[in-house]
């Protein structure tokens, strides 16, 4: 299990760096560092709790694999890195409508319909997302083996 938190959780942490999407046609390719750059103070004192749970769940990804790394592995710390991009997914899930309507899309899209929105954005997404959200699935499982599992 140590190896597991060891790789999920360095592979989570690290996505925070990778780039996640790469437009189409103009602009930079995104990746959580280069959108919050240097407000990274200011986001995580001004930002919903959305931001807590996202900038959280990268710092204790990060703590989760260095503590696998020193044989101290905690089924805790993965269990709530894992459940951060959970959480998250759930609750923009919920507001898909929403988050359609705020972005102003040239064309018909539904977030709620998991299908079509990967067949829309299937093509720029890189690593770091699968990074991110397979990390945090090994995380999740094994932060609940561990935690709730049989002894």
């Amino acid at each position: 299990m140590r190896f597991i938190i060891l790789l999920a959780g360095a592979a989570m942490a690290l996505s925070y760096m990778v780039t996640w999407v790469e437009p189409p046609f103009a602009g930079q390719e995104i990746s959580p560092a280069s959108l919050i750059g240097d407000n990274l103070q200011q986001r995580i004192t001004d930002g919903p709790w959305q931001t807590w749970v996202f900038l959280g769940g990268f710092a204790v990804a990060a703590l989760a694999a260095v503590l696998a790394l020193i044989g101290r592995a905690s089924g805790l710390l993965a269990l709530l890195a894992g459940a951060s991009p959970v959480v998250l997914l759930v609750h923009y899930y919920l507001r898909a409508e929403d988050i359609r309507a705020d972005l102003g899309l040239p064309f018909s899209v539904d977030f709620r319909n998991l299908g079509q929105a990967y067949d829309l954005l299937g093509d720029f997404i890189r690593a770091g997302l699968w990074m991110y959200l397979g990390g945090g699935l090994a995380l999740l499982l094994v932060g609940m083996t561990m935690l709730f599992g049989k002894r």
